[in-house]
C-alpha cells in the first residue's frame, strides 16, 4: 500500500508486524518490525530488481539518522536550512 501522502513510502502488513519502504530515485531505506518480515520483504524486492545492500544508514537525501537499538531519530534541519539558504530565506 503506498502511504497517501507521500507516493515514495510504502507500508506492508502482516498480521501485527509491519514494513516500511521508502524509495527515492535508486536509493532506498526498509525499515522493519522483526527481522523475518525483513528477510521476506527483501527478498520479495530482489526479485524484481537489483540491489545493494550498503548496511545502516546515517545521512539519505538530506535526512539524518540516529539509530539505536530501540529508536530511530530522523532529523530534518540541516535538509530545511539548506532549502532556506538556497531560497534566500534563511
Amino acid at each position: 500500500m503506498c502511504l497517501w501522502s507521500d507516493p515514495c513510502i510504502y507500508i506492508w502488513h502482516v498480521a501485527e508486524d509491519f514494513v516500511i519502504i521508502t524509495v527515492w530515485v535508486d536509493d532506498m531505506l526498509m525499515f522493519v518490525m522483526m527481522i523475518e518480515l525483513k528477510h521476506k520483504a527483501k527478498a520479495d524486492v530482489k526479485s524484481e530488481w537489483e540491489i545493494t545492500n550498503l548496511r545502516v544508514p546515517s545521512k539519505i537525501v538530506g535526512i539524518e539518522l540516529t539509530i539505536s537499538p530501540d529508536t530511530i531519530f530522523i532529523s530534518l534541519s540541516k535538509y530545511i536550512k539548506s532549502i532556506l539558504l538556497k531560497e534566500d530565506l534563511g
